[in-house]
């Protein structure tokens, strides 16, 4: 099996630099355990011990004996797959992880912990572990990691410098047109399918929705059923599919409320456990009064077009939501890479101005408008020309949409292929 390189092994190995022990949260089947044994112990040049808590034996095991277990394990890298799963692990790990901090830097072990859920796993680090562990988010593939490129190297460039745009120009129209080809295939794929590791090793169509069907039935299953908070698997697959069919819109809880039959505070604990389980995110809106933005409805987002299409069936979304799904899960995706975790929101005023995605750190602004379409012009450019005139500290604004011409449309403002953007050329 080919393993593709993940972006992310930079973040940890910064982050293990300082800490003892990082977390590795993400979505089931993302590739974690393939980023612990292989790609990780590679990158450190070190070896390593391994168990995986999925093992019912070695649940039992740690169970019984958990501090004889982990002091058993030799270094200097541990690598404990799925801990949610034993959550009277975490105070034996912290009087080890303590006992270890006394020891010389070059007798020291490092743990790695992977969950695939935060509910579960964040409660018990910030009651046993809190101060004493970093954590990092693996997401399914991007686009860049798909079309093994580097991370996204433009996108990277306009957030440190608005004057990257006219440089990353010359560099697009010096690409040859096979591989300009070569992404936008993979880039087409990649919206069909999503992100998943095993949908990619997969090259027929039906065996890909059908491990997609079988990931949503295990999730409801098993992922659902650990929480142990839902009565009605049924009605939360139903409530997960109306969700889905929503995204990109503004959530309305008592709508959805309303449509399932039950009540606001039910709906609103489902929401929570989809995106507790990577299922989804929601976008709080951006205003100047910090208050507002946790009191005005936030937009409700299923990033992986894959799993939506199993989600949802014969059910579907309109082209324009589904591309901006995709556009926010990239975003997420190189969001997680940046040292400094730049905010995310959407803007929308009472007088009608929309802009689909905003980035915020300290004073700097960066405004995003989606396209669902190969054709972009200066017509498209008018919400992000008023957005930058009203906001001084937004030297730009770009226009992501699906096509081959890479162009300012306005002054300012610069209309990107998705293709060229999110891929690290």
């Amino acid at each position: 099996m080919q393993i593709i390189p993940r972006h992310i092994i930079k973040v940890v190995l910064f982050r293990l630099k300082s800490e003892s022990v990082l977390a590795l949260t993400g979505a089931r089947q993302t590739g974690k355990t393939t980023f612990c044994r292989d790609i990780l112990p590679q990158s450190l040049q070190t070896p390593f011990s391994y168990i995986s808590f999925d093992d019912p034996d070695e649940r039992l095991r740690t169970q019984s004996s958990p501090i004889s277990v982990l002091e058993g394990l030799e270094g200097p890298l541990i690598l404990l797959d799925e801990v949610q799963k034993v959550p009277d692990l975490f105070d034996p790990l912290k009087l080890i992880v303590d006992r270890e901090s006394r020891k010389a830097a070059e007798g020291k072990k490092t743990y790695v912990l992977t969950g695939s859920s935060q509910l579960l796993l964040l409660r018990k680090i910030r009651e046993s572990l809190a101060g004493r562990i970093a954590l990092a988010n693996l997401h399914p593939f991007s686009l860049s990691e798909a079309a093994e490129c580097g991370p996204p190297r433009l996108f990277s460039e306009i957030w440190a410098d608005k004057d990257a745009l006219k440089k990353a120009r010359g560099r697009f129209r010096r690409m040859s047109a096979e591989r300009a080809r070569a992404l936008i295939r993979v880039r087409d794929e990649h919206q069909k399918w999503g992100g998943f590791p095993t949908v990619w090793q997969r090259k027929d169509p039906a065996a890909k929705i059908n491990w997609l069907r079988d990931y949503r039935k295990t999730y409801l299953e098993r992922d659902v059923a650990d929480v142990g908070q839902v009565a009605d698997i049924d009605t939360f697959a139903l409530a997960q599919k109306l969700l889905c069919a929503r995204t990109a819109g503004l959530l309305s809880l008592s709508e959805v409320a309303r449509d399932l039959g039950l009540s606001v505070n039910t709906v609103k604990r489902y929401v929570s456990l989809l995106t507790l389980s990577f299922q989804c995110h929601l976008l709080t809106p951006y205003y100047e009064n910090v208050g507002k933005r946790f009191i005005k409805s936030p937009k409700i987002y299923f990033p992986d077009p894959g799993i939506n299409h199993a989600v949802l069936g014969e059910m579907a979304v309109s082209s324009g939501a589904a591309y901006e799904s995709w556009v926010f899960s990239e975003i997420i995706k190189w969001k997680d890479l940046q040292p400094g975790d730049p905010g995310l929101f959407f803007y929308r005023t009472s007088a009608g101005l929309e802009v689909d995605f905003l980035m915020r750190d300290r004073d700097k602004l960066l405004p995003l408008e989606v396209k669902f379409s190969t054709n972009a012009d200066s017509r498209d450019g008018r919400s992000l020309e008023i957005f930058l005139r009203e906001h001084k500290n937004a030297p730009t604004g770009i226009i992501i949409y699906r096509g081959k011409e890479f162009e300012e449309v306005r002054r300012d403002i610069w209309a990107v292929p998705d293709w060229f953007l999110f891929t690290g050329e």
